[in-house]
């Protein structure tokens, strides 16, 4: 087990942290970058964090709209009581976090890879990790990128988003940052839930054509979807922010509502 560290950040954030190096890049694009800006949410907005790691877009979301309700799933034990130390640290009201994955259906048991160095890319496809760890080994030769990437498997309860959501009220942001499980995630989802849907961000890399079948799934279900590469992750590794509201990439029509 690797003991969290309390890692104090550039606007005196401070969090513990499995990996602080991975932590700081996180911070860099979320609270630097600005990654996920441009989503405003109405007054007690409903944002589901799904693959919430330690809990860095849980604090950015309500460190901007404190009165926003969370749902935060995380299937890795270790990273999930970080997240949840960090939950308690700041003492966030109205955050619950979930121990389980999504998925397209529910299984009790499913195996992910935990990468101690790397938790926030610990995923349940690290067959899918094999085009980052080249370009990065050739970006970075003396960083021992193999290493980093040496993971441990774990197992965890994987349910559908539709049996975890809240039966009555809108989703105003789904996020979703799950190392290739983007779809498995969004299959979860019932018509009637997607149609509760207003806002998606989710972090995709588009190996054997997952971004068009992402963004066409959003399509489908009434959502203007763009997308442009990530900040701070290199070219080749083909990660893309994908945006996504209803009612047109550049307004919802429920952006009447008073905004935060």
């Amino acid at each position: 087990m690797t003991l969290p560290t309390l890692t104090t950040f550039a606007n005196g954030l401070r969090l513990y942290a499995q990996s602080p190096h991975e932590a700081r890049f996180q911070y860099r694009e979320i609270f630097e970058h600005g990654c996920y800006e441009g989503m405003p949410l109405p007054p007690r907005a409903l944002v589901v964090d799904v693959g919430a790691n330690i809990g860095m877009f849980t604090l950015y979301t309500k460190a901007r709209h404190p009165d926003a309700r969370v749902l935060a799933f995380e299937p890795v034990t270790e990273s999930r009581r970080v997240l949840e130390r960090n939950v308690a640290l700041h003492r966030l009201t109205d955050v619950r976090v979930e121990g389980c994955g999504l998925g397209r259906v529910a299984e009790e048991a499913v195996t992910f890879t935990y990468y101690p160095r790397l938790p926030g890319n610990s995923t349940r496809y690290p067959d899918q990790k094999g085009l980052q760890i080249a370009v990065l080994a050739r970006r970075y030769p003396d960083e021992d990128i193999e290493e980093q990437h040496r993971g441990t498997p774990v197992t965890a309860p994987v349910d559908r988003l539709s049996r975890r959501l809240p039966r009555e009220g809108r989703v105003d942001l789904l996020k979703i940052d799950v190392e290739g499980a983007e779809m498995d995630v969004m299959r979860g989802l019932d018509a009637a839930d997607w149609a509760r849907v207003d806002r998606v961000v989710a972090e995709v890399q588009d190996l054997d054509g997952r971004l068009a079948a992402v963004t066409g799934l959003l399509r489908e279900v009434g959502l203007d979807p763009v997308w442009e590469p990530s900040p701070l992750v290199e070219r080749e590794i083909r990660t893309f922010l994908v945006t996504a509201r209803r009612g047109g990439p550049h307004g919802s029509e429920r952006e009447g509502r008073a905004t935060a």
